[in-house]
């Protein structure tokens, strides 16, 4: 409970902050506040480039995060205010932010910790569906098919549709035994693996505050895992978000803030998107003081995050961050290509590779065809991610970059055909939880590939 006090300003800065239409703030704070920054700062991308590597421009960006949000705030649509803070309050909450956390019981307890541009510290591994709509019957398997992966230290379920024959509905009782029901899965499939410890982050299946705090209170998600609060595109939050951040704190839970900002529109150009990204993150650390901080920006027409103009934005962001603080990040890789593709592999060894390199605390993915065909996600691409961040750390960028550009150029005209791939039942056998040798030898295949390109994965 060590926030209490940050809480208590924060609700009243919800109450008491200078009022304003939620249009308003849209175009006159966000977009107008994103282009003023991008022109001053004089802020722009080496698009030869994937990997940017002008480190003053990148200071640059940090700088011009911290003078935008000092300018805009965070919009809560419950009280139609901003919540504004000064330049001085965001430096001492960024000092403030942990640099290390711990997750996970027993034989898994992994640590948490920042890292910088390049560092040889290899990062955190998560993955899982992340929210990706499971069907009944394979949803133990697959989350199993995470769990087992000795390179994961933290999974993220999938969701269902349907609970006990119903039709989920938000802030209803069925969204209640929803919840209840992610839990008693994941925490199954857990066991199946044999860790039974590995921490969690939940809950996935949560449409509102409802689900969530009944299913992490008693018996539920359990103290060492990692709970999540999202901030509202763009810069916003509201009461249901602050419930959950308000009981984490009271609860003394392990916090993981997002945010994703969208290409184009109030972000403008993929400068403009760095710039939002960062602040951001910063924003999160300023209103819900979670323990570590996450980020999948999103394509306005692919809906992944691995097209070139973000990844551009993200190499620059986390390096930003890394650079100038020592916040706790995570990247997600959300790829249009699906399971059995070699299209996901490539797009994961770009978002890996970048995440890695630049400093990131954490990789995440693998969010595959982009969270929105069912059953379309395995263990197997995840694992792929996990080695990519790993074998990439300590990489000097400029190497880092022609990796990326050569994975960007084996996937980049398949974006618009959305790759799919094969559903788990038929990438893995559902009973034995392992992957399909037609899966095994594609993930060979790209494997030897990306090392011979100077990967040194082991």
């Amino acid at each position: 409970m060590r926030n209490t006090s940050r809480l208590l300003d924060i609700i009243d800065r919800a109450h008491s902050g200078p009022a304003c239409e939620e249009k308003d703030f849209d175009l006159k704070h966000v977009a107008a506040g994103v282009s003023r920054v991008i022109k001053e700062y004089d802020i722009r991308f080496d698009k030869a480039r994937i990997i940017q590597t002008d480190d003053d421009m990148i200071d640059r960006v940090w700088q011009a995060a911290l003078d935008f949000l000092a300018a805009c705030g965070v919009y809560c649509t419950s009280t139609r205010r901003r919540m504004v803070f000064s330049r001085r309050e965001m430096e001492e909450a960024i000092r403030a932010a942990p640099s290390e956390v711990t997750i996970g019981d027993g034989r898994d307890v992994r640590v948490l910790r920042a890292r910088t541009v390049e560092d040889r510290l290899p990062p955190q591994v998560s993955g899982g569906p992340i929210g990706t709509n499971l069907s009944p019957e394979n949803y133990v398997a697959i989350m199993q098919s995470y769990a087992q992966e000795p390179i994961i230290d933290l999974v993220v379920p999938g969701t269902i549709v349907r609970t006990h024959g119903r039709e989920v509905r938000s802030k209803s009782p069925l969204e209640i035994l929803a919840s209840w029901e992610e839990v008693e899965m994941v925490f199954s499939a857990l066991r199946r693996a044999g860790r039974p410890g590995l921490a969690s982050m939940g809950v996935e299946m949560a449409m509102s505050e409802i689900g969530h705090l009944s299913a992490i209170s008693r018996g539920g998600y359990r103290p060492t895992d990692v709970q999540i609060a999202a901030l509202i595109g763009e810069l916003k939050t509201n009461y249901e978000l602050l419930n959950k951040v308000a009981h984490t704190i009271m609860t003394d839970g392990i916090l993981l803030g997002f945010y994703n900002p969208i290409l184009g529109g109030l972000a403008g150009p993929e400068e403009g998107l760095a710039v939002l990204i960062t602040a951001g993150m910063i924003a999160l650390q300023l209103v819900y003081m979670p323990a570590s901080v996450c980020t999948c920006p999103t394509h306005p027409f692919l809906f992944c995050d691995t097209a070139p103009a973000i990844l551009r934005a993200l190499s620059v962001y986390a390096a930003a961050v890394a650079r100038n603080s020592q916040l706790l990040t995570e990247v997600m890789t959300s790829p249009v290509g699906g399971p059995c593709t070699e299209t996901v592999l490539f797009e994961s060894t770009a978002m890996a590779t970048i995440a890695s390199v630049c400093g990131v605390s954490r990789a995440l993915g693998v969010r595959s065809a982009v969270g929105v065909v069912e059953d379309h996600c395995t263990g197997l691409e995840a694992r792929f991610n996990g080695e990519v961040a790993h074998a990439a750390a300590g990489l000097p960028r400029e190497q880092a970059d022609e990796i990326v550009r050569k994975a960007v150029a084996k996937y980049e005209p398949l974006l618009p055909t959305r790759p799919v791939g094969l559903p788990f039942a038929q990438a893995y056998d559902p009973v034995t939880v392992r992957p399909a040798r037609q899966w095994l030898e594609i993930y060979d295949r790209v494997r030897e590939e990306v090392a011979g390109w100077g990967l040194p994965l082991q």
